[in-house]
């Protein structure tokens, strides 16, 4: 466990030799570590990294976080500052939400890095409440609650095996009333804006996709503009379906060997 500013702690785990250099990893709302772990860390091990995953506050073993404006971005900033002081890593990155915490935290000056991952972001600067994919889900968890989406997701028409697969399991691993919290905080929430992107002087590595409402790819074509330094790599939603650990292999393509 790592304590954050606020007294929250978040779980972490490690993969691969940690003597190798390490990049710190969180993964996005209502995902988890085991996600980051299956899909991900197995390319970034082999190419030589020590992959350490944290959770994101309120996920996993970590402490219940039931107030939604404790997960506002200034709080995640707060986490990825105490993970970067315990674990020291070369880089620091994420998916979704966790890619928007780690991209904050170095824009902001307060992680002070050469290298930052960001997947799958998903929106740029202050979402607009009640606007967009992610309020939507905001909107459904207040209406049915966690079991009730748990319950759309298992008979969605149309939803990837692979991500059916890792939405039913990984929405019924975290605590509801945290979980809960951090969807419900998506709506209007904050991300990095153009002006901090433009601040990042660490090489950005973005990965996006297509045909992802949620994570619109002009939003990661975006982002890699706006960095003075960027490489952007793609895959498709499909991908993972033939290749399980295809995030992890565009995450290294854009990222690099240690």
């Amino acid at each position: 466990m790592v304590t954050s500013a606020d007294g929250v702690e978040v779980s972490i785990t490690a993969h691969g030799d940690p003597t190798r250099p390490r990049v710190l990893l969180q993964h996005g709302v209502g995902s988890s570590c085991v996600y980051l772990a299956e899909a991900v860390a197995p390319p970034l091990v082999e190419a030589g990294w020590c992959v350490v995953a944290a959770d994101l506050r309120g996920h996993g073993a970590g402490t219940a976080v039931t107030d939604p404006a404790h997960h506002a971005l200034d709080r995640l900033v707060a986490d990825v500052v105490a993970l970067v002081d315990a674990v020291q890593p070369a880089a620091v990155g994420g998916v979704s939400l966790g890619g928007h915490a780690a991209v904050a935290a170095v824009a902001r000056g307060v992680v002070d890095i050469d290298r930052v991952v960001a997947a799958l972001p998903a929106w740029t600067g202050r979402g607009v409440p009640g606007v967009g994919p992610h309020a939507a889900v905001a909107a459904e968890v207040q209406r049915v609650g966690i079991r009730g989406m748990h319950a759309r997701l298992a008979t969605e028409p149309g939803l990837r095996p692979w991500l059916r697969h890792v939405l039913l399991r990984d929405l019924a691993v975290h605590d509801e009333a945290s979980l809960t919290a951090a969807l419900i905080a998506l709506n209007g929430g904050l991300a990095p804006t153009i002006d901090e992107l433009v601040r990042v002087t660490a090489h950005l590595a973005v990965v996006g996709w297509p045909d992802d409402p949620g994570h619109p790819i002009e939003v990661a074509r975006q982002w890699a503009r706006a960095a003075p330094r960027s490489t952007l790599a793609t895959l498709t939603l499909d991908d993972p379906d033939r290749d399980p650990t295809a995030l992890g292999r565009a995450m290294l393509a854009a990222l690099g060997a240690p």
